[in-house]
C-alpha cells in the first residue's frame, strides 16, 4: 500500500510527530471507539464465557463489568422465577 505510506509520512510530517508514534495513536483511538460502539456484544460474549471478568475489566473498567455482572445475576434470578412459575402454573 504505497499511497499510504505516503499519507503517514505526509500527516506525521504536519503533526511533528514519528511515524510510529502517529500510528500507534490511531489504532488506540480506533479500537476505544470500536469497543465503545460494541459494549453490547462485549457483555453478551462476557455472559457467554467467551470473554473473562478480567479482559472485562481492563477493556471497559470496574465499575461498567459490576453494573454488567449485576443485570446478568437479575437476569438469572428473573429466569429461575419465571421458570418456577410457569410450574406453578401447569
Amino acid at each position: 500500500m504505497p499511497d499510504l505510506a505516503i499519507e503517514v509520512d505526509v500527516v506525521s510530517k504536519i503533526l511533528h510527530l514519528p511515524k510510529n508514534e502517529w500510528v500507534r495513536n490511531v489504532i488506540a483511538h480506533e479500537a476505544k471507539k470500536e469497543i465503545a460502539e460494541h459494549k453490547s456484544f462485549i457483555a453478551i460474549e462476557y455472559a457467554k464465557g467467551t470473554i473473562s471478568k478480567q479482559h472485562l475489566v481492563k477493556v471497559l473498567g470496574e465499575q461498567e463489568a459490576q453494573e454488567i455482572d449485576h443485570l446478568l445475576e437479575v437476569s438469572k434470578q428473573g429466569f429461575k422465577d419465571a421458570a418456577k412459575l410457569a410450574k406453578l402454573m401447569k
